[in-house]
């Protein structure tokens, strides 16, 4: 079963602050209490309202004829459309302050418009050019303010966000932790600021398999955000979500259905019950209950959640392959082996051309799709995609992650079925030494189950 990732229809970091450096009229005053208005709504996750504020300073920037005020205006505009998941909208609004801002030019508001489509073509599974256009905002923050900003910070943030989507782990690591050290020599401190990029930083050692500083880091975050938005906030509901998945790898499920739970009240709350970030937790949620063997209450949560997706972002979008493939789950586990093999070969080449053939979740699709293989008496065909997975993972992840253990596991399954016995007990002697490996490296975190990695 593979993680779900949280961040993949968020929009991470913060918006910039306001840049008007005067004030000179009261029609000015106006649009600048617009703007702050919709951005405190925004931070109070009442959306629909902080639209509304930003369109009507829009409005009001367009028939005073203020080009950088326009810019700004659909930039905050588009963001919430992009929060609230309308993400075709969001990019027609950036992409017009972006043309306004190269006609008249305000190099911090393009700054501050190409990070967030960024984000949003990250949220999109457009990565490169996700990457693209936060490295140009990166170097545009850098030569205005210097290496020590917090908008540099957050920019960095979304810049390991995007190189942890895309699989190469250690730049992520590295953009984070450049960003916490900016962070925690910005005077005054924002406990906000720093609790997105420890949270951010949660989950990618989440996916590196440090479970133990993962959920340090998200119990760190939910403290100092159910202390600052209350506890009904949807960035609350964020890091609990990714605590309840830290929860759930440990198998201390209890406490990860409680969690989820509340996280999907949160949600449907804030944004109804079609909104993606809803399809993401009733997504989580039936991963949870699949690996409590309860197939009848995941798949309900599984269907829903593809609905969701393929109405938001249509039928090729790598949320909608990752259901996909827990529905595969199901139907192998109930022996419809056909079923499974067209779910996992559909969500396979949703992930190559989303995230590129060489990402770990890629190899994820192509050890389930080699357990069918297997299960099918196909061990020739399986072989070439377990080898093909441990080379994407090991790549990826380093030899001391459960998920190149578990593989190493299936692999040397189906070599026995080819009475290739010695090179089984080579691959399984790996893979105890994978996963002895991974313990020493989280000797606070709970052990990995040996068993439950085969077949995983």
């Amino acid at each position: 079963m593979e993680r779900r990732e949280w961040y993949g229809i968020s929009v991470p970091g913060v918006a910039l602050a306001l840049l008007f450096c005067s004030v000179s009229s009261a029609q000015d005053k106006t649009l600048v209490q617009l703007l702050a208005t919709g951005q405190q709504l925004q931070a109070e996750g009442r959306y629909a309202e902080a639209e509304a504020s930003f369109q009507s300073a829009f409005n009001q920037a367009q028939a005073s004829s203020q080009p950088t005020a326009m810019a700004r205006s659909l930039n905050y505009l588009a963001l919430v459309k992009q929060i609230r998941g309308d993400y075709s909208a969001a990019d027609q609004l950036y992409t017009s302050a972006r043309r306004i801002c190269e006609q008249h030019p305000a190099p911090l508001d393009l700054a501050s418009i190409l990070l967030n489509q960024a984000r949003l073509c990250g949220a999109r599974g457009q990565l490169d050019q996700a990457e693209t256009l936060c490295r140009r905002s990166l170097e545009i923050h850098r030569s205005q303010f210097g290496e020590q900003h917090p908008s540099v910070a957050d920019t960095l943030d979304t810049l390991g966000w995007i190189r942890l989507r895309l699989g190469r782990y250690p730049e992520a690591e590295s953009a984070y932790v450049e960003s916490l050290a900016i962070r925690q020599k910005v005077k005054p401190s924002n406990e906000l600021d720093l609790a997105g990029t420890l949270n951010d930083l949660a989950f990618l050692h989440f996916s590196m398999g440090r479970y133990a500083e993962a959920e340090k880091s998200y119990q760190q975050v939910l403290a100092i955000r159910q202390g600052a938005l209350g506890a009904g906030h949807p960035d609350v509901a964020d890091t609990m979500a990714g605590l309840a998945e830290v929860y759930r790898a440990e198998r201390q499920f209890s406490k990860a259905e409680h969690l989820l739970g509340k996280v999907i009240q949160i949600l449907e709350t804030a944004f109804g019950p079609e909104h993606p970030r809803v399809a993401n937790a009733c997504n989580n949620l039936g991963v949870l209950y699949y690996d409590e063997a309860r197939p009848d209450d995941a798949s309900p949560l599984f269907d829903r959640a593809l609905a969701i997706y393929e109405k938001v972002f249509g039928k090729d979008h790598p949320q909608v392959a990752d259901v996909l493939s827990n529905l595969a789950l199901i139907k192998a586990d109930r022996h419809a082996y056909h079923d499974a093999e067209d779910l996992y070969s559909r969500a396979l080449g949703i992930k190559e051309k989303t995230a590129g053939r060489d990402h770990p979740e890629v190899a994820a699709m192509l050890n389930n799709l080699a357990q069918i293989y297997s299960f099918e008496g196909r061990y020739d065909e399986a072989e070439k995609l377990y080898v093909r997975a441990l080379d994407i993972w090991e790549r990826a992840l380093g030899p001391a992650h459960p998920d190149v253990a578990g593989c190493l596991l299936n692999y040397a399954a189906a070599l026995r079925k080819l009475h290739r016995k010695k090179e089984a007990v080579q691959l399984e002697a790996r893979a105890r030494e994978s996963l002895a490996l991974h313990e020493r490296e989280n000797p606070s975190g709970n052990l990995v189950d040996w068993h439950d990695l085969q077949h995983k």
